[in-house]
Formats: C-alpha cells, sequence, structure tokens
C-alpha cells in the first residue's frame, strides 16, 4: 500500500531532496525528475510507502509534482500495483524491448516513457491508471528503480554491459531492489553478473532472450542487447501473470 500526501513546497525543486510542508509537519522527499516550474509555495503531492530490503524494512518518500490540495489522489492505493516497468539506459534498443514484451505478454498494452521527463511519477501514475500493462522507460538510470518500487511497480531493468565497472556506476544511485533478468544464451557474461554480489538487493532471473530476437528479426549480438531482449520477455511475463491475478479478484 502507498500513501499520497500533499503539501507545499518548502524550498527549490531541483534538489535531490526537497522539503514539503503538510498539515501533520515538515517532510523531505527524494526528487527523481525534473520539476515542472514548481516554485517555494505551491501545492504538490508526494507518496510515500514502506518497501522490504532484505531484512529491513524502508520508509520512502517521492515527490511527485505539482497537485491541486483538493484534488482527487493521483492513483489507486496500490499505486502501480505490480505493473512492470522495463528500465533502458538508452533508447536505440526499444523495438527489442518491446518485442519481448509483445510476445511473452501476449501483446499487452505498453506505455513509453522518457526517465527526463517533467513530473515522471505522475506520468507513469497515469499511464497506468488508463490500463497499461507495461511501462517501458528509455534513457533510464540506477535511481529510477527507486521510483518505481516507491510507486508499488516492479522495476525490470536491461543491464547496460557486461563490465562490472559500467553496472557497478549505473546502480550507484539505487537503494531498492529490482528484477535482473540474465540472458541464458550468454553463460559466461551471465555468471560474471552473478558473481558481482546484486543478488544482495536485487532478484536474479535467468531467461531465455531468443523469441524477442526471432520476433525482432535480429541475430544474437552483444550482451547488452541480449539483457533488453531478456527484460522485454521478463516484463511480458510479470504481465500475463497480473493479468491473471486481476481477474480472480476484480468483479
Amino acid at each position: 500500500m502507498i500513501a499520497y500526501i500533499r503539501g507545499r513546497l518548502a524550498g527549490v525543486a531541483d534538489a535531490p531532496e526537497v522539503l514539503i510542508r503538510t498539515q501533520e509537519g515538515q517532510i523531505v522527499a527524494r526528487t527523481f525528475s525534473p520539476p515542472s516550474n514548481l516554485v517555494p509555495d505551491d501545492d504538490v503531492v508526494a507518496v510515500s510507502a514502506t518497501i522490504a530490503v532484505g531484512v529491513v524494512d524502508r520508509d520512502e518518500t517521492a515527490l511527485l509534482g505539482p497537485w491541486a490540495a483538493d484534488g482527487p489522489d493521483p492513483g489507486g492505493p496500490l499505486g502501480l500495483a505490480s505493473t512492470p516497468v522495463v528500465l533502458l539506459s538508452g533508447a536505440s534498443t526499444i523495438d527489442v524491448a518491446l518485442a519481448g514484451v509483445a510476445r511473452a505478454g501476449r501483446d499487452p498494452q505498453v506505455a513509453i516513457l522518457e526517465a527526463g521527463a517533467p513530473d515522471l511519477g505522475l506520468a507513469v501514475l497515469a499511464t497506468v491508471g488508463a490500463g497499461t500493462e507495461v511501462v517501458v522507460l528509455t534513457e533510464a538510470e540506477g535511481r529510477h528503480i527507486d521510483l518505481v518500487r516507491i510507486l508499488g511497480g516492479r522495476a525490470v531493468v536491461a543491464l547496460p554491459a557486461s563490465d562490472a565497472t559500467t553496472i557497478s556506476a549505473w546502480f550507484g544511485d539505487a537503494e531498492l531492489g529490482a528484477d535482473i533478468p540474465l540472458p541464458t544464451t550468454d553463460a559466461q557474461a551471465s555468471a560474471d553478473i552473478a558473481g558481482l554480489g546484486l543478488e544482495a538487493v536485487h532478484q536474479l532471473v535467468q531467461v531465455d532472450p531468443s523469441p524477442a530476437l526471432d520476433r525482432a528479426r535480429v541475430g544474437a549480438m552483444r550482451f547488452s542487447l541480449l539483457t533488453v531482449a531478456a527484460a522485454g520477455i521478463l516484463a511480458g511475463r510479470i504481465a500475463v501473470g497480473n493479468r491473471r491475478w486481476r481477474a480472480e479478484v476484480e468483479p
């Protein structure tokens, strides 16, 4: 469950953390996208959630963006309700990710967003509220894992490379866990990544990327492309699972 918090911006909005004045007092919220011309005293909405990291529960709060004080909640109490969000470090391989999503997810409804878009959290909530089953986020950074998790989604990371330096740098600003698909077609690279210790926070999942590559009509290429294909496949599978449990609990 997540909670939406209304208040007024107590300072500038272009910092990693901002202060928000609420009726219960002042809170600190993390920021994940550029503000929409916010200035001090503007009405804003934030989201708060308690997230398990290993055996520790963490209370996290994120600024979503401008919002009328008397407006409705920007989403439901489940937020993204486990909707998979594929995080791509670039946009050039998006067709391969979409091929994987379509193949494994039985052509689910997909929304494509850029991580640098203003008020990103509100945009993601809006797409899922409109029926989106999978979100693909391009130009994503490690910190966007945390936004997805705070909003109640499943972050599925397409690793940008196979070398430890690049991977460590990308995950440097991520504090919460993600699903990391490892392509079964490159056993050595997957084994090397499995030895980096990412599983202390993240979930490593073995995935065959071949169906995505076949649908996109591309051959086996660099490791980063294989991870994009695997990420699309995993997100599609999660979407199918979500569709199943929602059909069981919704009237």
